[in-house]
Parts: structure tokens; sequence; C-alpha cells
């Protein structure tokens, strides 16, 4: 059975969007369910017809942690599942879950959640991605956000790569080690 390429895509876009939740802005509670992400994987040749080989289903892979192996120089597109990391642990986890910033409207603001996420405003666009302990340090990763032209606003939280808590202050880092801004801890029941 020969299958096109864009109609495999499109079912594999469909079923990531089907695990999105409900929009920014609206508080529901974090999904005690495991995340899981969706990658096209290059694993065989073509067919006779010149388009992507059929897999058997006994022929996708395991779920495996990320990162995945190399892809293969030549083949079909497989989707296969990546299998999410456990929830920070320890006392630096614990000193960053919460909110910080926020204190007026149109602040900054970030909150981290137990479970390893973590979501924001920088009083224009909304951000949002995974965070590890590193050391004493909290890497920002998988960090997706909203693109939308806000005149006169700073925006300086989009850069925001690391995060270090000191007391009741989050210092926020970019990618090249400066720091941008911080956040002052709010006691907001999370």
């Amino acid at each position: 059975m020969k299958r096109s390429p864009a109609l495999v895509l499109a079912a594999a876009l469909a079923l990531a969007l089907a695990g999105c939740g409900s929009g920014p802005g609206t508080s529901t509670p974090e999904s005690t369910a495991p995340s899981v992400f969706l990658r096209l994987e290059n694993v065989g040749p073509t067919d006779a017809n010149g388009g992507p080989r059929a897999i058997p289903t006994s022929a996708v892979p395991a779920p495996r942690p990320t990162p995945p192996t190399p892809l293969p120089e030549s083949g079909a597109w497989v989707p296969t599942i990546a299998v999410p990391l456990p929830p920070p642990s320890g006392p630096v986890a614990a000193a960053v879950t919460g909110q910080w910033g926020g204190a007026t409207e149109g602040s900054p603001v970030l909150w981290f959640s137990e479970t390893g996420r973590f979501n924001g405003n920088d009083g224009c666009n909304s951000l949002a991605g995974s965070w590890v302990v590193d050391g004493a340090r909290i890497e920002l990763n998988d960090e997706i956000m909203t693109l939308v032209a806000c005149l006169g606003m700073d925006t300086w939280l989009s850069s925001a790569a690391v995060v270090q808590v000191k007391g009741d202050t989050l210092h926020v880092t970019n990618a090249d080690g400066q720091e941008i801004g911080t956040l002052p801890r709010l006691n907001v029941a999370q």
C-alpha cells in the first residue's frame, strides 16, 4: 500500500496536536499522565514505486530516552516515541517550584511546576517549556514562545536560558551566561 509522505506527516501532526491541552491563561490541573513526544524518523529504503516502504507495526522501535540515535541515510519516515525524563527532585527543584514575578498586571512572571514544566509571560508574549536541575542552576529546555509584537515592552524574559534561586529572588541568565533580570518570589497558592 503506497502512502503519501504528506499524508503520513499530516497524521503525525494531528496526533501531536491532539495531545495539546487547553489554551494559555487557563488554569487547569497538570495531568499526571506522562508526556509523549512524537518524532518522525528515517528508517529504510523506498518501495518499487518510489514511495516510502511500508513498515510492519512490529518493526516500529520501542520507546527510548532522548536524544535518539542518528538517522539512517535513506528510507521511509516512521514515528518513534521518546521516553520522558522523571520530574526534577531535591532541594534546588523544591526551591524553584512556584511563582516568580507577576506582582502587577503586565509584569514578567514565571511559574515552575514540580513536574518539570514551566510557563510564563513577559507582559506580552507567553512562553513554556521544561526545566532540569544542573547543580545549583535550573536549565530551561524545549522553550516555545508566542511572537506578538508589543511596542514599548521590555521582553527580556524571552532570552531566558538558565535561572538560579538566591533567597527570595530568581536570577535569570541568557544563553551567553549574562544575567538579564531578576524576579521576586510570590507567595501565591500553586
